[in-house]
């Protein structure tokens, strides 16, 4: 009998099969694959019944079978490793074969696994990777989209534990950021947003993993990676919509609306969802692609700051230093790289903000001297964080104001070694790195910070002590500074964060600036300093700064280089000013009255050397005056008893001087003062009783006082220059003027020769006084004033010039 042919099915690869039984040869037909599953091991068949048949484009696993899968790989976890290195080899085959549908469910397959099995992550993690390396390297968009689900999924649950010791799987990680990193470079080629929009996607999610925190040095590469990227797309040369974006974002945020780059929640383990969305999220009011790419950059960002947990110094610490790194490559749009260092900062919780300052301390420590250029650009970013509104708890103050002044004698060094400056830029980096120690403050963290920093910066004013020369004698004898400016021993650069706290110590251990052009420097940051802690506001309620921050400065006044003796008296005027008066406690005569080794009386001491000189010209005596009377309007009997004292003793002086003019064979040096200097001093004389005398309440003194005054103008025997109040601080460097009909020396260097023959006072009018000693003396007693007996003798007692260098020594 003629049996029909066997109909064989379209989908058997191969048949054959031969039966014995009948003595007949009749052939029987089995799918090949069928056969084979037979013989294949369990997790392998599971695996493969979770692909549905057909050829198309759109796959997604069995429900039933993907559920069962999970059951089985959860309770035996040895599984786990076999099943990832299955769907290893299995995407591999299907991406060369081009079957799109069988990739996407192994990436469906993956993620769902990564769910179920989070904990036990690091057992098959390498697998996940190598999948997602190859689908990346396919080049077909649709499948690279597909895989933003599945790489968000490992990067909510890798913990880095694998970055420590598994090098192999490091370097392998590495290379999939880097791919992420690099598709979107295609954008640029094919015109193509979608692929800019993966790299943002993958930037976002291991921004926010808790991978990118660990301590293991890790975190800097996976920083380092990611960071450039996302600010490439936020970056503008000309424009600047930082802080439009961030509302945006924090509205997207505070809404729940993560449609742009989170996956689609599922109501259970086993339900996966049908589609992975590629498209920006669907809003009227997002505006252009671009922008829409630029918002997802910013929030990739922010994720990098917002770090909430236990290592979230280090990555802080890393992001910030990338960002740098980024606006110091993009210079242009100063406005776009301080809103971005602001934004970093109130991205950041509030007790880790002064990690952005140490890594921008710790850039710029790190950068060689002579790039000036990229070291303005850190200097104003750490100047617009100082001065901005955001408050940086726990920064150390002294620790950035070492780093920065240390800035400052380096540059200095290089200056005074005659490395030119060629386009400017060392002094406009100098003028900012000044201004930036001046903003630390604008923000009070503690009551005595505005003291320790002024102080900080005037004990290196200070000269050596007898026991520091000595220390420091060298074998010659030879006393050598230990300096903090000396040109001969600047101090040196650092290339590492860890070596940051070595070069804050090496500032701190610094003791004196000896370098003219760093004592200039220095003065201008104290008067910053004082100007802005007495602008802004905060909340924290600060201590002044007491005048023993000023002590052993005085020598200061009697400066030759003028640059350095105007910026002295500049920032003591502003001191004085700005400072005095806040907390009349402090200036308790009673606690003071019997001390001569104090600021004031140092201070007094060294403007009595400063009236006699012979050198002097009219701006000195301006300036004389203004300190004398300064100190009488802001410290009162406070002041008044370190000065009148002086300066009855420099009018005894200015008299005998006279007199040894006019006696046969006078030879001390002060009987060479030009008559005109006289006059000045007389007039300053004058005008500071006048002025006690209001200040103590004694209006007959004040109206002796003042009535010496007008008989002097109408006698042509005052200088005009001298008046109350006092003439303002010019701080422009001292030059030869006219004073009435006398003509002052020209230059400094002639002073002495023309010294010895100037015209001595033709007349004791000018050296006679109506208001001396006596005259203060008697009025005191006379008028019922409220202060001690022993006070009122003071104030006239005899001055000694010889007992204040003794106590102040």
């Amino acid at each position: 009998m003629h049996r029909p042919p066997l109909e064989l099915p379209s989908d058997i690869e191969h048949y054959t099969c031969t039966d014995y039984a009948c003595g007949l040869v009749s052939i029987v037909a089995f799918p090949y694959d069928a056969m084979r599953n037979r013989f294949r091991p369990k997790h392998q068949r599971l695996i493969l019944q979770c692909f549905p048949g057909g050829r198309s484009q759109e796959k997604h696993p069995n429900t039933s079978e993907l559920s069962y899968l999970l059951y089985y790989v959860s309770t035996r976890r040895t599984k786990l490793q076999k099943v990832g290195r299955f769907l290893e080899r299995k995407v591999r085959s299907d991406v060369w074969r081009g079957r799109a549908g069988n990739v996407q469910v192994t990436l469906d397959i993956c993620e769902a696994l990564i769910d179920r099995c989070p904990n036990d992550l690091n057992i098959y993690a390498d697998f996940i990777i190598s999948i997602l390396t190859t689908v990346l390297n396919s080049n077909d968009l649709a499948l690279c989209q597909y895989t933003e689900a599945t790489f968000t999924a490992f990067c909510e649950h890798h913990d880095g534990g694998l970055l420590a010791d598994d090098q192999e799987f490091v370097r392998k990680f590495v290379e999939l950021l880097k791919l992420y990193m690099r598709v979107g470079e295609r954008t640029k080629i094919n015109n193509d947003l979608g692929w800019i929009l993966l790299s943002l996607k993958a930037a976002k999610s291991i921004a926010a993993s808790e991978a990118i925190s660990t301590s293991n040095g890790q975190s800097r590469a996976q920083i380092d990676i990611i960071a450039p990227v996302i600010l490439q797309q936020m970056y503008s040369d000309t424009g600047d919509d930082l802080l439009l974006l961030d509302a945006r974002a924090t509205v997207l945020e505070s809404s729940s609306m993560d449609a742009l780059t989170t996956r689609t929640p599922r109501t259970s383990t086993g339900t996966i969802h049908a589609h992975h969305s590629n498209l920006v999220e669907d809003d009227s009011d997002s505006g252009t692609p671009e922008h829409e790419a630029s918002l997802l950059a910013l929030r990739a960002l922010r994720k990098l700051f917002d770090a909430i947990h236990d290592n979230g110094v280090f990555q802080i610490r890393y992001a910030s230093i990338s960002v740098v790194h980024f606006i110091i490559d993009h210079p242009r749009n100063e406005i776009w790289a301080t809103n971005i260092i602001d934004l970093m900062a109130r991205w950041t919780p509030v007790q880790l903000r002064f990690v952005i300052m140490r890594s921008l301390l710790e850039v710029m420590a790190s950068l060689a001297i002579n790039e000036t250029s990229k070291l303005l650009v850190v200097t104003r970013l750490i100047s617009s964080l100082l001065s901005s509104s955001v408050n940086l708890v726990g920064l150390s103050v002294l620790d950035v104001l070492h780093v920065l002044f240390s800035q400052i004698l380096s540059h200095l060094h290089q200056q005074a070694k005659g490395v030119k400056d060629q386009d400017g830029t060392r002094k406009i980096l100098l003028d900012n790195l000044a201004l930036a120690i001046a903003d630390l403050a604008t923000h009070t963290y503690y009551s005595d910070q505005i003291s320790d920093m002024i102080t900080e910066i005037l004990v290196r004013l200070r000269p050596m002590s007898h026991e520091e020369r000595n220390d420091n004698a060298n074998g010659n004898g030879t006393a050598t500074l230990r300096t903090i400016g000396d040109v001969s021993e600047p101090p040196s650069t650092v290339g590492s964060y860890a070596n940051l706290d070595k070069y804050v110590r090496n500032g701190r251990s610094q003791k004196y600036i000896s370098h003219k052009p760093a004592l200039v420097i220095g003065l201008k940051v104290v008067k910053e300093i004082l100007t802005v802690a007495n602008t802004v506001e905060s909340g924290v309620t600060r201590n002044i700064v007491p005048l023993q921050a000023w002590n052993q400065t005085e020598w200061a006044i009697t400066e030759k280089e003028a640059s350095v003796h105007l910026a002295y008296v500049d920032a003591l005027l502003t001191y004085f000013d700005l400072e005095i008066g806040k907390d009349p406690e402090v200036f308790d005569v009673k606690k003071h009255s019997s001390s001569w080794s104090g600021f004031l009386a140092r201070l007094h001491l060294a403007l009595y050397d400063y009236s006699l000189e012979l050198s002097n010209k009219q701006e000195d005596f301006e300036i004389i005056n203004l300190l004398l009377l300064t100190v009488v309007d802001r410290l009162g009997l406070y002041g008044i008893l370190r000065g009148l004292p002086m300066v009855l003793h420099l009018q005894d002086t200015i008299h005998n001087a006279f007199l040894e003019a006019h006696t046969p064979g006078g030879r001390s040096e002060r009987s060479k003062l030009p008559a005109c200097n006289l006059i000045s001093l007389d007039s300053i004389i004058l005008t500071y009783i006048s002025a006690v005398a209001k200040k103590l309440g004694i209006p007959g003194l004040e109206a002796v006082a003042d009535g010496e005054i007008a008989k002097r103008k109408a006698a042509s025997e005052w200088d005009d220059c001298i008046t109350n109040p006092p003439k303002p601080l010019s701080t422009k460097k001292a030059t030869p003027l006219v004073k009435g009909n006398l003509h002052l020396a020209e230059s400094s260097d002639n002073s002495e020769d023309e010294a010895e023959t100037s015209t001595p006072i033709e007349d004791n009018r000018s050296a006679h006084t109506h208001v001396d000693r006596v005259v203060v003396r008697d009025y005191l007693e006379a008028v019922p004033l409220k202060m001690p007996d022993e006070i009122k003798l003071e104030l006239t007692a005899d001055w000694q010039r010889e007992l204040i260098i003794r106590q102040g020594m």
